[in-house]
């Protein structure tokens, strides 16, 4: 797509985080193009100094090509989920759309070998192996990585955000009771964990204060895709309970939390299932909730 050399050449996505890379960029004026590339997809980002860049993706699996605005979330999402590479292009010139060629065969059969050499390496950043102990597997269905499928979240599939948050707010509800039962601080813990994730989600960053909770009522002062919030409010509340769940009493506490959620769950039935938290409920907890 491009002839010129990259700004910055290869930056792996499993040791860069994207939208802080992007969030960087925009700060800085930066123009250009962010270049994601995944094996069967890619993305770029056209950043051209508006608030809503442009976003290309291509699905090479699915033989489809989508240019909006307003995408970054999901391309996030898809490079947290998969290794791949990054490269950042500078001039006006990069930040306008131009014919992208397929991945080649070559790119391919490279990233296969070297992704196939690290199979077996253990996480070896800080974060990775924070996350893989503080967060250990409890059930094999409630730890199981879901964050971006399609067919859970259905990006921009339901939108009628006053029922989303008010089930929304009766579910964090029902996770600050068990918490606090199990002598746990809500209000820090889940504050901490929201300024953890707020790189992946900044609607959940508290300085922000996009979003604000208090006594089982949720609002929003600006509504991000449907899947983002559903995959980044449902892993806030998967890691707070994880500060309370540990030890002997791990089991017992899961389980008065799943008890707490289990009302929200029968009364906000279909808004959950739509919206895509329904399946996050046993995640959340740790254990099946119904």
């Amino acid at each position: 797509m491009s002839s010129g050399t990259p700004l910055y050449q290869n930056l792996d996505t499993e040791f860069v985080n994207l939208w802080s890379l992007l969030r960087k960029l925009t700060q800085q004026g930066f123009i250009g193009r962010v270049h994601v590339e995944l094996p069967d997809y890619s993305a770029d980002v056209f950043l051209d100094g508006s608030s809503t860049p442009l976003v290309r993706e291509i699905d090479r699996a699915a033989n489809t090509e989508t240019i909006e605005q307003g995408l970054l979330h999901r391309v996030v999402l898809r490079a947290r989920e998969t290794p791949g590479v990054i490269n950042v292009f500078a001039g006006a010139d990069e930040a306008t759309t131009q014919p992208t060629p397929a991945v080649t065969p070559e790119y391919q059969r490279t990233f296969d070998r070297s992704r196939a050499a690290d199979s077996n390496i253990l996480p070896e950043t800080p974060e990775a192996m924070s996350e893989a102990i503080s967060n250990p597997v409890t059930h094999e269905q409630a730890a199981a990585p879901i964050e971006g499928r399609e067919d859970v979240y259905r990006s921009g599939s339901y939108e009628d955000w006053p029922a989303i948050l008010t089930a929304t707010g009766e579910l964090i509800g029902a996770v600050e009771r068990g918490v606090n039962a199990a002598g746990g601080d809500f209000a820090a813990l889940f504050g901490a964990v929201r300024l953890e994730l707020a790189d992946d989600y900044i609607f959940l960053d508290p300085i922000a204060q996009t979003l604000h909770y208090s006594d089982g009522v949720v609002s929003l002062r600006t509504q991000p895709a449907v899947g983002v919030f559903v995959a980044g409010l449902s892993e806030a509340l998967r890691r707070t309970v994880n500060l309370v769940a540990f030890g002997d009493r791990e089991r017992r506490v899961r389980e008065r939390i799943a008890l707490e959620i289990l009302p929200v769950a029968r009364r906000r039935t279909d808004t959950l299932e739509r919206s895509g938290l329904r399946p996050q409920l046993d995640r959340i907890a740790g254990t099946i909730v119904i």
